[in-house]
């Protein structure tokens, strides 16, 4: 197996990953609850074409609480565009994607799994980002208040050349 298909074999393997806590959120009851990594489960999605290339993602943004994001958070709707921008001088992870808002303000990054199974496709051209949107933001001031941060998914539709 080539270096590409190994490539594209992890990113399926992370996109397996989302629609996975989807069919969880269908298969819990709602008073099941653990805190960090069951919440939102249902907001999650991944899905992948092999015959046309085309990628769904739905994921939860990392670092919400930083940098002042939990205040422009508050200001963030559902369906707001969101700029998916290639990061590597990041200084914890070179394969970094940062969130940003149309005037290009940071909302978070993506989760590091999807960032190290996406930025060498996207590095090497193979994949493209046709469009990226909020497709859930809960802010901080309506959470419960013992919440450290927001909550904010990015609904993000690409394309995998072949």
């Amino acid at each position: 197996m080539n270096e590409y298909s190994q490539q594209v074999l992890q990113l399926v393997s992370e996109l397996e990953k989302l629609h996975h806590r989807l069919d969880l959120s269908k298969a819990v009851g709602p008073d099941y609850f653990e805190p960090g990594m069951m919440e939102y489960l249902d907001q999650s999605e991944g899905q992948y074409d092999a015959k046309t290339g085309n990628l769904l993602l739905r994921f939860d943004a990392r670092g919400t609480r930083y940098d002042g994001r939990t205040e422009l958070i508050e200001h963030v709707r559902t369906g707001d565009s969101v700029q998916v921008v290639r990061d590597k001088e990041n200084p914890f992870n070179t394969n970094n994607f940062t969130l940003l808002t149309e005037k290009g303000k940071s909302l978070g990054h993506m989760p590091a799994e999807l960032c190290n199974a996406m930025a060498p496709l996207y590095d090497a051209g193979a994949l493209q980002f046709r469009q990226a949107k909020v497709s859930f933001v809960e802010p901080i001031s309506k959470r419960s208040r013992h919440a450290k941060q927001a909550v904010l998914f990015v609904e993000l539709e690409a394309k995998l050349n072949s």
